[in-house]
């Protein structure tokens, strides 16, 4: 007969696997966290963009229309303020081709106070105006960076205490060791996100994301990310090259690095406002950071992602 001391310490025994489960999927994501968004400080980058509709036919996707290419250079800083976890970042995107989207611009601030969403503005040349982009809208996911299938949830930085974990197993993927973890926003994160869950597939030799799925809010598989190419810069693994596949769309873009520099001191009053509408001073600053992408200075980390 079994008494209720020995029934409570049954209970206690299955349930102390699950909490393990759960403090090892947090400790994983938080090691991502450090990989992914702590191990530099700065970067310069050249970024090219490719978007098209796409069928696939024979279990291959290829695309259905002319791809829309679009190249980007990319200016960011990100600092860990004294007593917290998360990040602040500030980043600017200047268009440079094609020429009919040249000098299209976004900036982006990031914040590391709870429950503080990030700043998106983007400037369109050809209307003299910038616009705010909304974390997420009311009728669906927030908008789009340059025509592409990154949302500007996408391209946001996210923190690790938004969310709960839960480790699914173990895998292999592309030949990697993975761990397959699911992400659930928190109540006050799920105000500001378009997704209801995501699942990564993490590298387990170097914490960072090789695949997500992710689910909109009624649980529909929505978008699936895939990183093509990593590189090492130092310490550092950078993805140089990935994917975002809109499922429900059939959209896709892909996105390479040319060229990258970590590091690199950037004047943080260059990725403000400033810079979206005044031309002469944006072109005066951005002169000055891309020789850092020719060679590398003052001990920065340098990598050309093409032969």
């Amino acid at each position: 007969m079994k008494t209720p001391y020995s029934i409570l310490l049954a209970s206690l025994f299955l349930a102390a696997p699950a909490a393990s489960f759960a403090q090892n999927a947090h400790e994983i994501m938080t090691k991502v966290d450090d990989a992914t968004n702590h191990s530099y400080s700065s970067s310069v980058r050249q970024m090219k963009f490719s978007t098209c509709r796409y069928n696939v036919i024979g279990g291959k996707l290829s695309c259905a229309e002319k791809p829309r290419i679009v190249a980007i250079e990319s200016f960011g800083v990100h600092r860990r303020p004294p007593g917290q976890r998360d990040l602040e970042f500030k980043a600017l995107d200047v268009i440079f081709q094609p020429v009919s989207d040249k000098n299209t611009a976004m900036l982006s601030w990031g914040y590391a106070e709870d429950d503080k969403a990030s700043d998106f503005w983007v400037y369109l040349p050809v209307l003299s105006k910038v616009k705010r982009i909304v974390s997420v809208a009311d009728n669906g996911e927030s908008g789009a960076v340059f025509g592409s299938e990154l949302s500007a949830e996408d391209a946001d930085v996210r923190k690790v205490r938004d969310y709960t974990y839960k480790l699914l197993g173990e895998d292999t993927y592309r030949g990697r060791p993975v761990w397959k973890i699911e992400s659930t926003p928190t109540a006050s994160r799920s105000k500001r996100s378009f997704y209801g869950r995501i699942v990564s597939y993490v590298d387990k030799e170097r914490f960072i994301v090789l695949k997500e799925d992710l689910y909109d809010r009624s649980g529909r598989h929505y978008k699936q990310y895939t990183v093509l190419n990593v590189k090492q810069m130092g310490k550092v693994w950078l993805v140089t090259d990935a994917a975002m596949n809109n499922l429900t769309k059939r959209r896709i873009t892909t996105w390479e690095h040319p060229s990258v520099v970590l590091n690199v001191d950037i004047d943080e009053e260059f990725l403000g406002q400033r810079s979206l509408t005044d031309f002469a001073y944006r072109e005066r600053q951005m002169q000055l950071y891309r020789k850092h992408l020719a060679q590398g200075k003052n001990g920065t980390q340098q990598v050309s992602t093409k032969p």
